[in-house]
């Protein structure tokens, strides 16, 4: 089945604004990071995540009426603490600080403690993109991902991501999480019946394909040590230079005792201040000319640039609406109205 983008952002705002009462201003925040994600196919990150909020808000790890705070700043860096406010706002907002940077000094950056999940954290690095910047962003979150070698949890899926900016159309995105998505291995189980090998360890650190071991068990990261090295880079852009939670400091999604403590990061570059817009540009779009002339090995798949395959999605999806599983929209509803949301 598919659902009409209207009746999904219906869906997020009565989330967002009757149950949680947020603002209007973060309301459209998170409304559009959640849709997006679901136009471009990242249904891990859409509206499916909307209970998610809802059991965060109960247990007092969401603040949804809470205003980012600007704790100091520089001509070129920006430090906010997010005070539990919904972390698709607080990112918008701290990627718009950076924007504003560039802008005026070439380059910007920000980071977030006190921060909550924020989505597909490819959103923050369009946003700059589509304002002609180079953007680059990073999340650090709860510690379910073991280091390449290790037996349980060090740091969370840190998701990292750029965008690069091209005039007129659709920029190039790169989004990947640096730790297998729990989400996504929980899809590939429920279509094959059991993990795929080297993605899991089971709750004392061994290799997994019980899908029953994501409750307490840990996730793997993406290729080994690139993942694991890559996630400590991410460790090092958010929580470490926002001097907040790191590794196995920040508690465990199912441990709601205290914040949430997720941390953000973004960089945004203009290149106006270095080779020249419009040389970069040329440059970049030479770049995609050479990838579309590329011999693919498989006739049928052409090669693509990063996030391709997204934009077109998103224009189809658009037109058509979400693509939904009836049993999972169906359970999703179920979820909202035991929070008390009308559906």
């Amino acid at each position: 089945m598919r659902i009409p983008v209207d009746q999904a952002r219906d869906l997020c705002h009565r989330v967002f604004h009757d149950a949680l009462q947020a603002p209007q201003a973060i309301v459209e925040d998170a409304t559009g990071v959640l849709v997006d994600a679901d136009l471009r196919g990242i249904a891990s990150h859409g509206i499916a995540v909307l209970p998610y909020y809802l059991d965060k808000w109960q247990q007092g790890q969401i603040v949804p009426t809470a205003e980012i705070e600007l704790m100091s700043e520089t001509a070129t860096t920006s430090v906010f603490s997010g005070h539990r406010a919904l972390g698709h706002y607080t990112s918008r907002h701290a990627m718009q600080a950076a924007i504003d940077k560039a802008r005026t000094n070439g380059l910007g950056s920000a980071v977030v403690r006190n921060s909550t999940h924020n989505g597909a954290i490819s959103a923050y690095t369009i946003q700059a993109a589509r304002a002609g910047l180079l953007g680059i962003a990073a999340t650090a979150c709860a510690p379910h991902v073991a280091p390449f070698g290790g037996r349980e949890g060090l740091h969370g899926t840190n998701p990292i991501s750029y965008a690069l900016p091209r005039p007129g159309t659709d920029p190039i995105v790169f989004d990947l999480s640096t730790g297998y998505s729990s989400g996504k291995l929980k899809d590939l189980a429920a279509a094959s019946g059991e993990l795929p090998p080297d993605r899991a360890l089971n709750a004392v650190g061994d290799p997994t394909t019980d899908p029953a071991d994501l409750k307490n068990g840990w996730i793997l990261p993406v290729a080994g040590h690139i993942g694991y090295g890559l996630a400590l880079l991410v460790d090092g852009l958010t929580a470490a230079l926002a001097d907040s939670p790191i590794g196995r400091e920040i508690p465990l999604v199912h441990d709601t005792s205290g914040p949430y403590h997720g941390s953000f990061f973004c960089l945004a570059i203009d290149p106006g201040a270095f080779g020249g817009a419009t040389a970069f540009s040329q440059r970049i779009e030479s770049l995609v000319d050479q990838i579309a002339g590329h011999t693919a090995q498989d006739p049928r798949e052409p090669v693509r640039w990063p996030g391709q395959r997204g934009w077109e999605l998103a224009r189809q999806n658009g037109e058509r609406g979400i693509p939904f599983d009836p049993a999972r929209w169906e359970q999703l509803l179920e979820e909202l109205r035991s929070f008390g949301v009308t559906t």
